[in-house]
């Protein structure tokens, strides 16, 4: 008899619980993966999370986006959907409220690791360069989630970061600058190599000028240090942004420059690439930003067919490689079937069987070849 009650208690409680249950309504949920569909689409470049539970009464909803478009659609979505007396409403728009004008910071590091998560054992997603901008959107413990000035995601910690208010960043700005022109130089505390380093630099590093002389180059960093790199190093870097003509024999050369660097997934910088790291490298010195990754840069330019001897191929084209179903790798053209690619370091391979430099590998994988550079 005891058996039978405990039966029938449980049988009243699933009862009373499944009808205290709540669905949102169809519309709203169709609604938010079209919102999420249209302003964020991919979460390497977007923030679009949220979550729902109806609970005592109320719909509770919590969530953030780093889209300003897509967090006026949530609201307005919301107040024509649900009942406003059942809404307990936490959907932020990132950066909060409380970073006030401090939402950009410069990276103070000559090359600093974006992961996935604020954890130093997260995968390794970008990397970014000293004298870098980058948008703050949120912290947690010491790390911050920026935006590159690609869009692109990722965690760092602070000790990367040099946070500066809207007036210090238009400072930044409107300073006279210096980006590094080789693959790899050192700061010195006076104009000596034998004296104490300050920091080291990579290609594409900004530094504050203040002083050029005919050896010695003296800069200033985003943290306010002051130190002495050798001027050929250097060039302006108001006058390499304003540079609009890329030139394939030039961006070639460069490629060449960076034989051996080795291979590191997320590496985005001349201590250590992957393969879109490379090639995005190696594009912005002649003033093309491409995107992050290679299924990304795989959607710019002029798809080139090549014909059997791959002779219509010019130096600095792309070449992409992967399945059907996705773009794994890319890489430059040299003209004809040669490439210069980062797999395990940056070296040369070929498409023609009949080369030395050939790789079945990337033949069989081979997918597409892109036209950036027009002329």
């Amino acid at each position: 008899m005891r058996k039978g009650l405990y039966l029938v208690a449980i049988l009243f409680l699933m009862i009373y619980l499944t009808a205290c249950q709540k669905e949102l309504p169809d519309s709203f949920t169709t609604k938010m993966d079209e919102i999420k569909a249209t302003w964020a689409p991919d979460k390497r470049t977007s923030v679009f999370e949220y979550k729902t539970e109806f609970t005592e009464g109320m719909w509770k909803i919590e969530g953030e986006t780093s889209i300003p478009e897509a967090f006026q659609q949530v609201n307005k979505l919301v107040q024509t959907t649900l009942p406003e007396d059942e809404i307990n409403m936490n959907f932020q728009l990132l950066p909060p409220k409380e970073f006030a004008d401090t939402t950009n910071a410069l990276v103070n590091v000559s090359v600093g690791n974006l992961r996935s998560k604020p954890s130093h054992r997260a995968e390794l997603v970008d990397q970014v360069l000293m004298g870098m901008r980058v948008k703050l959107l949120k912290a947690h413990s010491y790390w911050y989630l920026v935006q590159t000035p690609t869009n692109y995601l990722g965690w760092t910690t602070r000790g990367t970061l040099e946070r500066v208010s809207d007036s210090d960043l238009k400072k930044w700005q409107e300073s006279e600058k210096l980006s590094l022109n080789t693959n790899y130089a050192q700061i010195f505390m006076e104009k000596s190599e034998k004296s104490q380093v300050i920091s080291d630099l990579v290609l594409g590093s900004i530094v504050k000028k203040i002083k050029v002389e005919d050896v010695w180059a003296e800069i200033e960093l985003p943290d306010g240090r002051e130190g002495f790199i050798k001027s050929e190093n250097l060039l302006s870097y108001q006058m390499a942004a304003q540079s609009t003509a890329a030139d394939r024999n030039r961006l070639i050369e460069r490629a060449k420059t960076m034989m051996g660097i080795p291979y590191m997934w997320g590496g985005h910088s001349t201590k250590a690439f992957d393969c879109s790291g490379f090639t995005s490298t190696v594009f912005r010195t002649e003033g093309i930003q491409l995107p992050r990754d290679a299924s990304m840069q795989v959607k710019l330019g002029e798809e080139v067919i090549a014909d059997s001897n791959y002779t219509n191929v010019i130096a600095g084209d792309l070449i992409f490689f992967g399945s059907s179903k996705s773009i794994t790798h890319v890489g430059i053209c040299l003209g004809g079937s040669s490439f210069i690619h980062c797999s395990g370091d940056v070296h040369i391979n070929s498409l023609d069987e009949n080369d030395e430099l050939f790789n079945a590998y990337r033949k069989r994988t081979f997918r597409y070849i892109k036209r950036i550079i027009k002329n």
